[in-house]
């Protein structure tokens, strides 16, 4: 053994002993073992806790105007998430779609867009149709990502 030792070779240099070799793996095991102690496990990552705004929509109020219809609006707020940019917020509603989105696959969701970024925000949906309405608000980001709140619903 002591043979194989004294031929090894790290990049070119010639080790004559095998106190480099012990230093290594002593310098391992004790990095090994304190791994535990800093709790460096690999983690799963929580789908929840993807680094996106919390979009709410605290208020919703209907209006009648006499001869024009009803008029929804609906009153959200924003809560940024760090490291993040906010291009648009707005209301995706629908009467038949129960979760309306940006990128409704069937059609039927409409959207309403803020004219900023500033949270809290009010959009309106004029010329209101009877019936019970779906709508999430929703925070969009500059890599294109979106983050909805919860769906609520309105009926007139």
């Amino acid at each position: 053994m002591a043979t194989v030792l004294n031929a090894l070779r790290v990049t070119g240099t010639s080790y004559a002993s095998t106190s480099f070799l012990t230093t290594i793996l002593v310098v391992s095991c004790s990095l090994l073992v304190g791994c535990s102690k800093w709790n460096l496990e690999p983690k799963e990552i929580d789908p929840t806790n993807s680094n996106l705004p919390a979009v709410s929509v605290p208020t919703t109020d209907v209006f009648t105007i006499t001869g024009r219809g009803s008029v929804i609006s609906f009153t959200f707020t924003v809560t940024p998430a760090p490291r993040t940019t906010i291009t648009e917020l707005g209301v995706c509603y629908s009467l038949t779609n129960k979760t309306p989105s940006l990128a409704d696959p069937s059609g039927t969701s409409s959207v309403v867009k803020a004219s900023g970024t500033a949270s809290p925000s009010s959009v309106g949906v004029n010329g209101a149709a009877k019936g019970t309405y779906y709508f999430r608000a929703y925070a969009q980001l500059q890599d294109g990502r979106v983050s909805y709140s919860q769906v609520g619903t309105v009926t007139l």
